[in-house]
């Protein structure tokens, strides 16, 4: 379970697609048990921090990595999804409210060893499960390094428990408060540069 935090494959998508040092904020293990009434659509984003989570997931960008050891089928606690609810600016999309159902919820099977990658931002959250057998689920967040919390107030990793990990999983475990923002930039700063290719809408396919 430990050296998935560092799963190679897992490890380079994160590195494309954050452009930065990965940095490790969360882990949480859940179990679904037979009878258990589903979770509520959520988000796992919280801007402002939270009763719950403190500042950890005030981070501008964060992803969640969903791992499941067991099929996830339709009777079984299946995930379930909003699509593009993360692209909302509107009042109801705000990562503090959660929703009962929608009519546009879409839901997610996969089998055993598959692993789900979310946006923090996105609403989700899972089916009842009605089957005759648990399902569980591992779930790690990261983020890259520029994008800290707004507080820095996060509590740090104990430095025993760090001393136990092996090196490709330690040199995610940077500081969880580790922000590299800028926020003195000039408006024409002289190490600006005409190249930008992932935010450029050519990786869409638009012209």
């Amino acid at each position: 379970i430990t050296d998935l935090i560092a799963h190679a494959p897992m490890v380079d998508f994160l590195e494309k697609l954050f452009g930065d040092q990965i940095v490790f904020m969360t882990y949480l293990y859940a179990r679904s048990e037979p009878g258990h009434p589903g979770i509520s659509l959520h988000t796992d984003g919280q801007p402002y921090g939270s009763e719950v989570f403190g500042y950890e997931c005030s981070c501008p960008v964060m992803v969640k990595v969903l791992y499941y050891p067991d099929d996830l089928t339709p009777e079984v606690s299946p995930f379930c999804i909003l699509p593009r609810s993360h692209l909302s600016l509107h009042q109801e999309a705000s990562s503090y409210n959660r929703y009962r159902d929608h009519p546009d919820l879409v839901m997610v099977t996969a089998p055993a060893g598959s692993a789900l990658i979310l946006h923090t931002r996105v609403f989700h959250g899972n089916y009842p499960n009605q089957g005759e057998r648990s399902r569980e689920m591992l779930q790690l967040g990261y983020r890259p390094a520029w994008a800290g919390p707004i507080r820095e107030e996060v509590p740090a990793w104990d430095p025993e428990d760090l001393a136990l990990l092996p090196d490709p999983v330690r040199r995610l475990f940077a500081d969880r408060n580790t922000n590299r923002y800028r926020d003195d930039g000039d408006h024409r700063p002289v190490d600006m540069t005409n190249q930008a290719h992932w935010i450029s809408p050519d990786r869409w396919g638009w012209k």
